[in-house]
């Protein structure tokens, strides 16, 4: 068995390592997983930016790559952090290559100088200490730091019920604006929307695992919605205003291909919550996705049990359980 950096640059490796991954994801129908399209992997992976600098590696058994893993990092903040994720083919399973994919993952993220390392996985609920994922985890030095609820919405959405929900809290929006936008965001709202999502690593549940602000600038954003737009990749902004800066936020991201959407992020800057924007927000994105991709057919989503506002929104708006997704941390001596 051998275990090398990914080729990125080699469109037939990458092609192989992107089969992997989607085997190893989607192949033995646990249709609760979304998973990437090759447009999107192969953007992820050559087009990277400070904030986001991905590390692939591949197993390979003689000449067949039987195991596809990623390290992800950021240079910009949280320096002592490093995600991973290894996926090993499903014919390849039971002989060694998840473990040992895993454990060069946290080699890696030694040589890049972090110290925690995180992961997560799903599996069909209820959540359980003894699910292979976590005793898979736990062989490894990992531990279960925090726990999501992955749900899925089918669409279309009734109407009414959209009308419902944002009228529910129309009295609370008194001086407040909702407007969406595709694919990108006005210059003059980068900065405020910049701020928003740099604090929702430091308010979004975590568990164990404390993140600090992020450090994403109105530069980085035309990056990142540059590279959507280069692979065709549609996104949904719905903001909430007041007085010209953002103060709530809804992304929902349409993949290249598929009728599947990803309910990126939703988050409401902690001086203007009470007035139900979150939920204004998500309706919003949801009507102009019908209007512009009535196509799509399911928003996948997920969220920690203790954010029970947003959980509450996404209940009422007919989002279902699909999966437990626990995340894990393992810690490295320095």
């Amino acid at each position: 068995m051998q275990i090398r950096p990914l080729a990125v640059d080699d469109t037939d490796e990458l092609r192989a390592f992107y089969d992997v991954t989607w085997r190893a994801e989607m192949d033995d129908g646990r249709d609760w997983n979304g998973h990437w399209t090759f447009d999107e992997v192969a953007s992820m992976l050559r087009d990277q930016t400070p904030g986001n600098r991905w590390f692939p590696l591949a197993t390979y058994d003689g000449p067949a790559l039987v195991g596809a893993g990623l390290v992800r990092v950021s240079e910009l903040d949280n320096l002592d952090k490093a995600y991973v994720f290894p996926m090993v083919d499903p014919s390849a399973r039971g002989r060694g290559v998840g473990g040992a994919l895993l454990e060069a993952m946290v080699d890696r993220c030694r040589e890049l100088g972090r110290t925690v390392v995180t992961s997560n996985a799903a599996y069909a609920g209820p959540e359980r200490e003894d699910a292979q994922q976590v005793r898979f985890a736990r062989r490894h030095g990992f531990h279960v730091a925090n726990t999501e609820i992955a749900r899925h919405l089918r669409l279309p959405v009734d109407e009414a019920l959209l009308d419902e929900v944002e009228a529910e809290g129309a009295h609370l929006r008194e001086g407040y604006s909702v407007q969406t936008f595709v694919d990108e965001l006005p210059d003059d709202l980068l900065p405020s929307y910049a701020a928003l999502v740099n604090q929702l690593q430091v308010d979004a549940p975590s568990g164990e695992v404390d993140y600090e602000e992020g450090r994403l600038t109105p530069e980085g954003l035309h990056q990142l919605m540059e590279s959507h737009r280069r692979i065709g990749q549609r996104v949904f902004y719905s903001v909430a205003l007041r007085e010209g800066q953002v103060v709530a936020q809804s992304d929902l991201g349409v993949q290249t291909s598929g009728s599947t959407a990803v309910q990126w992020g939703t988050f409401v800057h902690r001086e203007h919550r009470g007035r139900r924007l979150g939920a204004a927000v998500k309706v919003a994105n949801l009507r102009v996705l019908r209007s512009d991709r009535p196509d799509v057919t399911r928003i996948d989503t997920s969220n920690a049990e203790t954010n029970s506002y947003m959980v509450s929104i996404n209940e009422r708006l007919g989002f279902q359980v699909a999966a437990v997704m626990p995340s894990f941390v393992r810690r490295l001596e320095g």
